[in-house]
C-alpha cells in the first residue's frame, strides 16, 4: 500500500531534505506540506496546506489526512526573538501537530526531529525545551512515536552561523582520521537525518523509539 506523508517544517534544513527524498520514493504517493508561506518545490506529489499563523493549526486539522506525520520544526532563540516565541515553534506547535496526527483515521506514526541532550530537567534552556516536548509527546501514548536526536546539524542555511561553519571544517578533518566509520563525528548532515527518518518510517514499527546520531549514521550507510 502506498502511503501519504504529512510534513511540517518543510522549509527548514531537515524538512526540505525530507520532501526532496520523498519525491523520489515510490512508497509515498503524496506529500502534504503544512507551511506558512508558498512552498517553492512544485511537483504533482506535493499538496500544500497554507497556514499563515501556526496558532491556527487546529483549525486546519481536517486538511491533514495522512499515514506518516513528520515534524521538522525548529528555530533558535535569536531567530525567534524571545523565549516565548522559541517555545511556540519548538514545543507548542509540534505538540499541536502531534495531537492533530493522533486523531486522523489513517494515522500510523509520528516522526519528530528533537536534539541530542534533550532533557526536561536540564538547566540549559534549549535542552530543557526539547526535553519537555519529548515528555509531552510520550504522554500522548501514540500508536508509534519515533524521536530523532541529531547533534550539531549541518546543511545549507540561509543565515550565517560562525560556530557551525567552524564545525563543518572540524567535522571534515575528523572524518578523514576516523577510519571506516562516520559514527564518531560530532556533527550530522541534514540529508543524513532525513534519510534515517524515512528509512525508520518504512520499517512501520509500533511503539516508542529514540534514535541518536550514531544510530542515524548507521541506518543511512547500511542502505
Amino acid at each position: 500500500m502506498k502511503k501519504k506523508a504529512v510534513v511540517i517544517g518543510a522549509t527548514g534544513l531537515v524538512g526540505r531534505q525530507l520532501v526532496r527524498l520523498m519525491l523520489k520514493d515510490d512508497k509515498y504517493e503524496s506529500i502534504l506540506v503544512v507551511t506558512r508561506r508558498k512552498y517553492d518545490i512544485k511537483d504533482p506529489k506535493v499538496v500544500e496546506v497554507l497556514i499563515e499563523d501556526f496558532d491556527d493549526l487546529s483549525k486546519h486539522k481536517a486538511k491533514m489526512s495522512g499515514h506518516d506525520f513528520y515534524c521538522a520544526l525548529g528555530t533558535t532563540r535569536k531567530k525567534a526573538g524571545s523565549k516565548e516565541a522559541f517555545l511556540k515553534v519548538d514545543v507548542e506547535y509540534p505538540l499541536t501537530f502531534a495531537q492533530i496526527a493522533s486523531k486522523q483515521k489513517d494515522f500510523q506514526q509520528l516522526l519528530v526531529v528533537s536534539a541530542v541532550g534533550a532533557n526536561s530537567s536540564s538547566p540549559l534552556f534549549y535542552n530543557k525545551a526539547k526535553g519537555e516536548l519529548e515528555d509531552q509527546l510520550q504522554n500522548l501514548k501514540l500508536r508509534a512515536l519515533k524521536i530523532f536526536q541529531p547533534s550539531l546539524l549541518l546543511g545549507d542555511r540561509k543565515e550565517f552561523r560562525l560556530f557551525e561553519e567552524v564545525a563543518k571544517v572540524v567535522s571534515k578533518i575528523a572524518s578523514f582520521f576516523v577510519i571506516g566509520s562516520k559514527k564518531h563525528v560530532g556533527a550530522i548532515r541534514d540529508v543524513e537525518v532525513a534519510k534515517s527518518m524515512i528509512e525508520v518510517a518504512h520499517q512501520n514499527e509500533m511503539g516508542f523509539r529514540r534514535i541518536k546520531p550514531g544510530e542515524m549514521i548507521g541506518i543511512v550507510y547500511s542502505l
